[in-house]
């Protein structure tokens, strides 16, 4: 039995650096950069273990818009993708990881995966899904996933998604995640992930 092909997308790139961590004395530390890092990884270990990777990007480029790199993993095949982030806040105290899956989802096995096993090392905060209708992206999140049944608590999949990775990949039909590891301005957090 063959095994799907995952896309992998380090966030950002480029010019494009995210947010940066903890440690600014003298070198700013990009999330672009520990996102690609991470992003060989996790790509390296789906290799070893027989999956078909495809990585958005290898090195510190920014392949497009986040359309566009959901459009990027389709036409490569990828039945599955996850673009890898890091998080930041200008209140250190904002810590843990972040789950985004796509509204249309019924159910969140690989998403509830995510959420359990990175909670060995950092505050949860929920698998859910953000609507595109918020004009404030830090307004309430929409959509939670119950970790026990790994269900939706709603149904709300007439609603589109925030993230333009999660709402073009399922237009194209195919799942396409969003994982925000850890806030690299919260020092426990970037401690714990270094």
């Amino acid at each position: 039995m063959s095994k799907v092909k995952i896309g992998l997308d380090a966030g950002h790139g480029g010019s494009s650096s995210g947010t940066y961590s903890i440690n600014t004395t003298k070198d700013k530390l990009y999330e672009k950069d520990h996102s690609l890092e991470l992003t060989k990884m996790v790509g390296e270990r789906l290799e070893k273990n027989g999956f078909p990777v495809y990585y958005t990007r290898k090195t510190d480029i920014n392949p497009g818009n986040v359309s566009e790199r959901a459009k990027m993993c389709f036409s490569e095949g990828c039945r599955y993708a996850v673009s890898l982030h890091f998080n930041g806040f200008e209140k250190e105290s904002a810590n843990g990881v972040e789950v985004f899956v796509p509204h249309a989802e019924k159910a969140g096995g690989i998403e509830v995966g995510y959420y359990n096993y990175l909670g060995k090392f950092f505050n949860r905060r929920a698998p859910f899904a953000r609507a595109n209708n918020y004009s404030n992206r830090n307004d309430i999140f929409d959509k939670k996933i119950n970790t026990k049944t790994r269900k939706f608590d709603a149904a709300t999949s007439a609603k589109k998604d925030y993230f333009g990775f999660i709402r073009t990949a399922w237009e194209a039909g195919f799942s396409y995640d969003l994982l925000e590891v850890c806030f690299l301005t919260n020092k426990k957090d970037f401690e714990t992930y270094i």
